[in-house]
């Protein structure tokens, strides 16, 4: 009987150990529209902590053993591979956002910024005459 409830016990913390990490929700068009060059910086900052967090979360611990039992460590797996894609599409929308607007990447920050309007040389030439 002992042996049916230890047995029973460890099966029930091996499910309980699948690690979760969360997901990164995908851009609303709202926000594509709306989010300035300062707030995709953000966003794209935030995006890279997430990934630092399942990275460091990722590493061996007592739940990756428990889990072992359970599944092999298949569910840890397809749990942080699924964030990682998460995170991944919402920093190729958050690009592609950036790209659309024309933010440049300041050199010292790390900040986006609107690019600058080059200047027509049609505007120097009419001046000079």
């Amino acid at each position: 009987m002992k042996k049916v409830l230890i047995a029973a016990l460890v099966i029930l913390l091996a499910g309980c150990a699948t690690k979760n990490y969360g997901r990164q929700g995908e851009l609303t068009d709202y926000e594509k529209n709306t989010m300035t060059c300062r707030e995709v910086a953000l966003e794209q900052a935030k995006v890279m902590g997430f990934l630092d967090h399942v990275q460091k979360e990722s590493e061996f611990d007592g739940r990756s053993v428990l889990s072992f039992l359970g599944d092999f460590g298949i569910g840890n797996l397809m749990e942080k591979d699924n964030a990682i894609k998460s995170a991944n599409t919402r920093l190729k929308q958050l690009q592609s956002v950036s790209a659309e607007k024309g933010c440049i990447q300041d050199g010292t920050s790390g900040a986006l910024a609107p690019a600058a309007q080059p200047e027509h040389a049609d505007s120097h030439n009419s001046a000079a005459k």
